[in-house]
């Protein structure tokens, strides 16, 4: 289990303080389990799971399938966030995007702004002119306000 858990986390691009904050618990403890030290507790296999979007079993190496579905005894217990256990596109994004600092968030958007402009420009949508029409609306918004 220790390469398991250490493969997901690196896989997913974040540092154990990163997973220990997320999971609420002291970044001593995720390497204790990372590297066999310490046995991790089934609230915790389960945070896990649903951090990685993949099966107790998987985390534990019981398993090669990282999406495998497991049947427990108690289905109609809710995931530990009230989430699905399989995590969308744009909450690993979220994800990635909470854990980094102010400047690397301002180059994650600078980034992601410069994609989806040339998406736009791709399906022939005028970039230029809907920066302008949105300026052009949040002036005319803001001046009501001042009027009123």
């Amino acid at each position: 289990m220790p390469n398991r858990l250490k493969e997901l986390r690196r896989s997913a691009g974040i540092t154990q303080k990163e997973l220990a904050s997320s999971l609420g618990i002291a970044q001593p403890t995720l390497s204790g389990w990372e590297t066999d030290r310490f046995q991790i507790d089934y609230d915790n296999l389960v945070k896990l799971a649903d951090f990685f979007g993949t099966s107790i079993d998987y985390i534990l190496g019981r398993s090669v399938d990282e999406q495998t579905t497991v049947c427990n005894s108690s289905p109609k217990k809710e995931p530990y966030n009230n989430k699905p256990a399989v995590r969308s596109d744009e909450e690993k994004l979220l994800g990635v995007y909470n854990s980094l600092d102010k400047q690397s968030k301002n180059q994650l958007m600078s980034v992601a702004y410069l994609i989806m402009s040339q998406s736009l420009k791709a399906q022939g949508i005028d970039v230029q002119e809907m920066i302008e029409r949105q300026l052009h609306k949040i002036q005319n918004e803001g001046g009501e306000k001042n009027d009123g």
